[in-house]
């Protein structure tokens, strides 16, 4: 079972209290380039913040099974994209959230905290964990670890 065919069995697309219908999924490979053009700038929000990745080196790790990207559709339309990976620690499996972009949080937060961890469950992963903006902690209603995410430019320091 690998990240980008996984499907959410027994999911049903979440009712949300101000009665829009939300549905969290990670779409095949061909889904996803077809609705490039909305996905890739929703990743480039969070890609733009640390200069790491591009959203197109993103769909070449899903293309290569190394990662999966999630879409959050409310009410048919892509509002949110996700990117995961699977990290294997000598202790623990992790699934590692990497980027993250959309809008209108508050319909498809709760629906992807819910499939996710249904997602890691099914995998074998003990843990959700991102490096991410201090917003995403509370949305998450995560724990947390103390460290902080850091870039240092090499080439700016003397």
């Amino acid at each position: 079972m690998s990240l980008t065919t996984w499907e959410l069995h027994g999911f049903l697309p979440h009712p949300t209290p101000d009665a829009v219908q939300v549905e969290v999924r990670l779409p095949s490979l061909e889904e996803v380039v077809e609705h490039w053009t909305i996905i890739g700038p929703l990743l480039h929000k969070a890609t733009s913040r640390n200069g790491c990745y591009e959203p197109l080196d993103l769909l070449q790790m899903a293309m290569a099974g190394q990662a999966g990207i999630w879409i959050c559709e409310v009410d048919g339309e892509i509002r949110a994209a996700v990117v995961t990976r699977v990290t294997v620690f000598p202790r623990r499996r992790i699934l590692e959230m990497m980027a993250a972009g959309g809008s209108g949080m508050r319909h498809w937060i709760e629906p992807l905290r819910t499939a996710m961890r249904a997602h890691a469950r099914e995998i074998g992963c003990s843990h959700i964990a991102s490096v991410a903006r201090p917003g995403w902690l509370r949305a998450w209603g995560a724990t947390p670890t103390g460290d902080i995410g850091m870039v240092c430019n090499i080439e700016d320091t003397p």
